[in-house]
């Protein structure tokens, strides 16, 4: 048994995600409380927030700080040897911390900062996205490359599962994407309810300020395997900064990283974060792998009824 780690990404929030694993501990309590601090966001009271949880600038604090604490609370329950991560865009932070690179309330400030930086970009760059699905990975490339101009773009952003990908540009070329898509034999394109052109080179602004922040921003060695986004083959403490500056306008190759992780021998997966999209996805991408999700402190069962 070769177990990993996968944390969520942005996108399977909802409203009241995380209360139960902080509210089982004060010292959980306390660290969500350094959080708040440091991010000046009153984190337990935007949990239960309808109106702004959706919302990047506070989702993605959110989401990391609510995987951090489930990632803590099931360090402390279960005694397993967890010998790599990944996460999905936002989820690669909270594997950061997991996997020893970076302290938590570092990492939460990071992650503020970065959520600022996305929403700054997606208002100076508006673009939308669209799930693509049951279509050859080549043939959506293909068309991307052919409707996309120096100032109109259109390109692939997040590699889910087989016959699952994601497109990422300014509106009207992945309008016209859709389209063309749906003629060339798609089963289904959907345009998605984003607020931005994520992971697209309409996100390129934040890069570069995300560059300027972690200049100076300390990070530890770690020997755990952290698997990373953008190539899907495993991070290294010189590769550190790379990810998270360009992470931002890559694609999402999570379907690769996966594939990686089962070849390097791992058989067991813990989704930590909000719903099981991660779960779901990894069961299309070899369904004879193990994966359960972490997403309620009832879940804790299940992992007991596997790993105990």
């Amino acid at each position: 048994m070769k177990i990993a780690v996968l944390f969520s990404g942005q996108g399977s929030q909802y409203v009241g995600m995380g209360l139960d694993f902080i509210n089982s501990s004060q010292i959980l309590k306390d660290k969500v409380s350094n959080y708040s601090k440091v991010t000046n966001l009153n984190i337990i009271d935007l949990l239960s927030d309808e109106s702004k949880i959706n919302v990047t600038r506070y989702t993605q604090p959110l989401m990391a700080a609510v995987e951090i604490i489930i990632y803590d609370y099931l360090k402390q329950n279960l005694n397993l040897k967890i010998e790599g991560f990944t996460g999905f865009s936002l989820g690669l932070f909270p594997a950061l911390y997991a996997a020893g690179y970076i302290d938590d309330v570092s990492l939460m400030g990071l992650v503020n900062n970065r959520a600022i930086f996305m929403e700054e970009s997606s208002i100076d760059n508006p673009g939308k996205m669209a799930a693509i699905l049951n279509l050859d990975d080549k043939i959506i490339e293909d068309l991307c490359i052919k409707i996309s101009t120096e100032d109109q773009l259109c390109t692939p952003a997040n590699y889910n599962s087989p016959g699952q990908l994601v497109i990422s540009g300014h509106e009207l070329k992945v309008k016209e994407a859709v389209e063309k898509l749906l003629a060339l034999g798609a089963k289904r394109a959907i345009m998605l309810n984003v607020s931005g052109a994520f992971h697209s080179p309409l996100m390129y602004d934040a890069s570069l300020k995300l560059k300027d922040y972690i200049r100076d921003l300390e990070f530890k060695n770690s020997r755990r395997l952290v698997y990373r986004n953008s190539n899907a083959q495993p991070l290294t403490f010189e590769t550190i900064k790379e990810e998270i500056e360009i992470q931002v306008y890559k694609p999402v190759f999570f379907k690769q990283s996966i594939t990686n992780m089962i070849n390097d021998g791992f058989t067991h997966f813990i989704e930590i974060g909000p719903g099981n999209v991660l779960s779901n996805l990894v069961r299309k991408i070899d369904p004879n792998v193990t994966v359960v999700s972490l997403s309620k402190l009832s879940d804790m069962e299940k992992l007991k009824e596997i790993f105990i």
